[in-house]
């Protein structure tokens, strides 16, 4: 069973060598930075950050949301171990009170995902994104997603 805290800077070098293989392969496409200074920044960077732990406070999953520069977008992403997969039922049955937090005042939350990352691709389906296009970063390709805040933005 896993816990969800607020995320703190300290949980990228513990994640950061136990992500999945898929998270590893995305990452690696699109930053050029380390992962775990990629992960610092997505913490430091998000408007809402949190980690999902589990016994001991281990970090397994982390997710947030960067501001876009539009005060309506934000940028949602996430990335975690094989203990996503092994608290699958967990993860789906709690996704759309995660979601809700998270969107705070965003009217919009987009991204892109890697094409070849089938987990991620599920769970986005799954929680109501809609895919818009198919886009290419650093030749491989990626899905463009999104979805709109469904509770009143103030």
């Amino acid at each position: 069973m896993l816990t969800v805290r607020k995320a703190k800077t300290a949980d990228a070098a513990l994640l950061a060598p136990r992500l999945r293989e898929a998270d590893v392969t995305e990452l690696n496409i699109t930053i050029t930075d380390t992962i775990e200074e990629t992960l610092l920044r997505g913490i430091n960077d998000s408007a809402e950050c949190f980690v999902a732990v589990s016994e001991g406070d281990i970090p397994e999953i982390v997710f947030g949301v960067v501001p876009s520069g539009d005060p309506d977008v934000g940028f949602i992403w996430m990335v975690g171990t094989d203990a996503i997969e092994a608290n699958w039922v967990q993860v789906i049955r709690e996704t759309r009170a995660w979601l809700d937090k998270v969107f705070g005042r965003y009217k919009l939350l987009t991204n892109s995902v890697y094409s070849d990352n089938t987990v991620h691709i599920r769970w986005l389906r799954w929680a109501g994104f809609s895919f818009l296009r198919e886009a290419y970063i650093n030749h491989k390709v990626f899905y463009e997603f999104a979805t709109l805040n469904k509770q009143e933005v103030t």
